[in-house]
């Protein structure tokens, strides 16, 4: 599965990234680029929660988006 998890490199969002890389997804994740990289292997993207996904996101086609970023 695709999984997107918006601020996956912070706290929850890195644990979650963590499982779902352990249990064989294909990730990334979505930041404003200010809490670090995520780990290798990981997609990672750069925008805002608030504005629409960029192109690159919606190209990569997620089947599923978790948001640990409230």
């Amino acid at each position: 599965m695709r999984l997107l998890v918006l601020g996956g490199t912070h706290f929850l969002g890195r644990h979650v990234v963590d499982a779902a890389r352990a249990a064989g997804h294909d990730v990334a994740t979505l930041t404003r680029g200010v809490s670090g990289e995520p780990p290798d292997g990981v997609h990672a993207f750069h925008a805002d929660r608030d504005d629409p996904l960029p192109a690159e996101v919606l190209a990569w086609a997620p089947e599923l988006v978790v948001d640990t970023s409230c």
